[in-house]
């Protein structure tokens, strides 16, 4: 066998090796937790976890409408970045959320104010 075709075969093999973790990444799903309290405290209310796919908008209202039950604390997975937005639709003011979130979100004047999100990978 030619040097070349050793060549063509070891970076064949390479690309193959290298490839499966890329293609692994791209089908995960990230994750956001989303909580009624402050704190993200599950008592005496309600939590949740959402895995959607990477730039899909996802609107919360059933879950937590924007009253006295909307979004109180949020914080994404390790290595996602996550978008909420005031309005469905992912439409209107965002609030940029990164690893570990935040506990209040009073804190920066987005209590109960979370319509719809979206999220991708670092």
């Amino acid at each position: 066998m030619s040097w070349r075709k050793e060549l063509a075969l070891v970076l064949a093999c390479m690309a193959t090796v290298f490839a499966a973790p890329a293609q692994q990444a791209a089908a995960a799903s990230p994750g956001l937790y989303l909580c009624q309290n402050w704190g993200f405290n599950e008592r005496p209310n309600y939590c949740n976890t959402y895995r959607e796919p990477y730039g899909k908008c996802t609107t919360i209202t059933d879950r937590f409408p924007t009253d006295a039950r909307g979004v109180s604390s949020a914080g994404p997975d390790p290595g996602n970045w996550c978008t909420l937005y005031e309005n469905e639709g992912c439409t209107g003011a965002e609030l940029q959320l990164y690893y570990p979130g935040y506990f209040n979100l009073q804190d920066v004047g987005w209590n109960d104010r979370a319509k719809s999100f979206n999220c991708a990978s670092l």
